[in-house]
């Protein structure tokens, strides 16, 4: 056929390809049209020889092609697996399935492949609201006057920071959180105070709310209670929507800064996976 390679540019390419993977382990799969079986052919040769060159071995030994010929049947082995790592390999052989006429192979490999986790896990300070009011507890029954008198400010510095670091740690214990691999969005302060005000709002028509349901007035829109709502859950809803507005702008200038950063780093892999994330 047109598309049909000579052997000796099949070994020009094989020995170029296995240049540039040195050191990895490497398997070739697939009709290579050089009959394993016929052991003092020259092609048979040729190709023996470029595999010893590279530590490599051909594992199918039964025929992979039965084809018929006038009224003859023709046996060969022109489907191949070749490897140098062949101790990789649980077992390698010649399926029943045909493709054409010619027999599927299968190899098993020793190695597993793990699955990613769907979680990264990160190491943080667990800075809790309790964690933060013990601190200011602490540090305000603390007693600094032998700082006050030490005569030596490199000394005093010295122990002040060690104190400190070791009321860090003990305050703020390290703790592990699970991070969504798909976060990329890091808030912005505009945005985290916006999200504050917004819940602040709601807690405050949800009081509001509660009022009315106490009430006697049956929702009457008409009575303080009733009026004190509604103006309540228009300031939340206003603040939702400006709330809504912020998020989508910095969720969209982080995207575009991911992407700037990515593509600086030519990671194409990276950015594909950014937009994927983002539609």
């Amino acid at each position: 056929s047109t598309g049909f390679c000579k052997l000796d540019d099949f070994l020009d390419y094989f020995t170029e390809c296995m240049n540039k993977l040195k050191g990895k382990k490497v398997i070739w799969i697939g009709d290579i049209n050089v009959d394993q079986n016929k052991i003092n052919d020259l092609d048979y040769r040729k190709l023996d020889s470029a595999l010893k060159s590279f530590n490599m071995v051909q594992t199918i030994q039964n025929y992979t092609r039965v084809a018929k010929r006038g009224n003859k049947f023709t046996h060969s082995t022109i489907d191949v697996i070749m490897t140098n790592c062949y101790s990789d390999f649980n077992s390698s052989g010649v399926l029943q399935e045909k493709i054409g006429d010619h027999y599927a192979l299968q190899c098993e490999l020793k190695f597993k492949v793990e699955s990613p986790p769907k979680f990264e896990k990160i190491a943080i300070h667990d800075y809790s609201t309790n964690n933060v009011k013990a601190f200011q507890t602490h540090l305000a029954n603390l007693d600094f006057t032998p700082l006050f008198q030490c005569k030596n400010v490199d000394n005093a510095l010295l122990i002040l920071e060690e104190n400190l670091n070791n009321y860090h740690g003990h305050f703020f214990p390290i703790k592990t959180v699970k991070k969504h691999e798909k976060f990329i969005y890091k808030p912005s302060e505009e945005s985290l105070n916006a999200i504050k005000m917004k819940r602040k709002l709601h807690k405050k028509f949800k009081k509001k709310l509660k009022k009315v349901e106490e009430s006697n007035c049956n929702s009457c829109n008409v009575c303080k209670r009733c009026i004190n709502a509604h103006l309540a859950w228009d300031d939340y809803r206003k603040q939702r929507n400006e709330t809504n507005r912020i998020t989508k702008a910095n969720k969209r200038e982080n995207l575009v800064n991911d992407l700037k950063s990515k593509s600086a780093k030519n990671d194409l892999k990276g950015i594909w996976k950014s937009i994927k994330i983002a539609t």
